[in-house]
């Protein structure tokens, strides 16, 4: 019951967190990344409530050097994505 109750929370609070840090040039990303990585790895079933409003990143910006893929986080919602 508790382990549900925190998994909620966890939902709850992944998605504004995630709007924050989707495409900043800080570590908030990789915090986000971490959160969602553990949450997989100790919860196999768990998946995070997906949040269409993050765009994905602009790949020809990554390309020329201008955005970094891993501060863009739509793709945390992807079950398959790496995260880590």
């Amino acid at each position: 019951m508790k382990e549900e109750k925190l998994k909620q929370i966890v939902n709850d609070l992944l998605w504004m967190a995630a709007r924050y840090a989707h495409g900043r040039n800080t570590y908030a990303p990789g915090i986000i990344r971490e959160t969602v990585s553990t949450m997989r790895e100790m919860y196999p079933d768990w998946k995070p409530k997906e949040d269409k409003t993050l765009e994905p990143v602009n790949k020809q910006a990554v390309q020329q050097g201008f955005a970094v893929k891993e501060d863009y986080l739509d793709d945390i919602f992807n079950s398959q994505s790496t995260t880590t």
